[in-house]
């Protein structure tokens, strides 16, 4: 069938990998089987469609997580079972009613929330208690949880207490800090009898005594995290996880021209060729979310071989070397990130992280959701 983005009329987009998506749900399930998922979406799933992913993957997990209330709504108009919890974003009383009337969950991180609560008098809406187990971020105090805890038992607004707090130093090797935290939530977790959630996506990776009711899994939904090989304090082999980008982000070639040495490629002139060089310009830039890196080992994908990048990134183009490549031409397919050149390794040559350069992809580069049969 005839798609108007799969044809030759496309500049750059962002394939939207469903299969990979399900993949990776499955090796998440897989790793913490007696867990409930609950899939972080914010930031319109980390840049891949809050729509389409949680339209996608709303019968593989147990709820979702978001950080603002219009990205609770927007994510309740798409489904109506699930529970939705937004992690942050509750500044002020008349925002229970959002809660109420989306069912919305909401996560209780400071003591001014906790009085407006006692004054609410809509219909009962479900809250998680989130403390603050050394991260110094959102979160009450660890010591108050459990005075808390008993006091929304005797809320009439409320109808069901969960319990969370969030790690700060997961995805670091070698780091203790995790085990600190899991420490310090162990002592609170201990004392109360309610479901509990800990882990996001490195800590579901890496550190399985942080599992708990609920795991909090977001980058490593999309592919984009990676999980070096470690035991943990038994010295028991960590799972192995086979991830796989669901994002691919895209350009085609605009233009190829051949260039004498010597010559100056791009604003400011700051590379200038070796040798005889031919380059090709691909339609996308910094204007679509492209990172403005400047990095020897920075390169694109062309028929599997990679192209060196030369030149600066500008706002709608990029400049690569294909003299080593034989038959480019303009509208060549490159592949900027996703299969074959990971994110992770374009996050590193921009000096930032998957997660920012994903959020970062604009609107001017369309999503296309697609599995293996369209993916032709």
């Amino acid at each position: 069938m005839h798609h108007p983005q799969l044809d030759c009329s496309w500049r750059a987009r962002a394939l939207i990998d469903l299969d990979s998506l399900h993949h990776n749900i499955s090796q998440i399930s897989r790793a913490a089987p007696h867990s409930r998922l609950m899939a972080v979406i914010k930031a319109d799933a980390y840049g891949h469609g809050l729509e389409t992913v949680c339209q996608a993957i709303h019968k593989q997990v147990d709820a979702f997580a978001v950080a603002t209330i219009a990205e609770g709504i927007q994510c309740r108009r798409v489904q109506a079972d699930k529970p939705i919890v937004v992690l942050s974003e509750w500044w002020q009383p008349d925002q229970l009613r959002y809660f109420a009337q989306y069912r919305l969950h909401a996560v209780v991180h400071n003591q001014p929330q906790i009085k407006w609560l006692e004054e609410y008098q809509g219909n009962p809406i479900s809250v998680w208690i989130k403390f603050d187990s050394g991260m110094n971020r959102l979160g009450v105090d660890a010591a108050e949880v459990q005075a808390i805890y008993k006091k929304f038992q005797t809320l009439p607004a409320i109808k069901n207490i969960r319990l969370m707090s969030h790690l700060a130093n997961a995805d670091i090797i070698g780091d203790d800090f995790t085990h600190q935290q899991l420490d310090v939530f162990n002592r609170i977790a201990d004392k109360i009898k309610c479901e509990k959630s800990l882990a996001n996506s490195a800590a579901v990776m890496r550190c399985p005594a942080t599992h708990f009711s609920w795991i909090r899994p977001g980058l490593m939904l999309y592919g984009a995290a990676t999980c070096e090989p470690r035991e943990d304090k038994q010295g028991n082999a960590m799972p192995k996880f086979d991830l796989k980008a669901v994002m691919q982000l895209q350009a085609r070639v605009i233009a190829v021209k051949t260039i004498a040495a010597g010559q100056p490629v791009g604003y400011g002139g700051v590379f200038r060729t070796r040798r005889i060089s031919k380059i090709a310009m691909l339609g996308l830039g910094y204007g679509d979310g492209y990172p403005r890196l400047e990095d020897a080992r920075a390169c694109v994908l062309i028929g599997n071989r990679r192209a060196p990048i030369i030149g600066r990134v500008s706002m709608d183009m990029i400049t690569v070397d294909v003299t080593d490549l034989d038959g480019v031409q303009a509208g060549a397919q490159a592949t900027l990130w996703g299969h074959g050149l990971r994110i992770e390794e374009v996050a590193q040559w921009a000096g930032t992280i998957s997660h920012e350069l994903l959020c970062k992809v604009t609107t001017r580069v369309p999503r296309l959701a697609v599995n293996h049969k369209t993916h032709e």
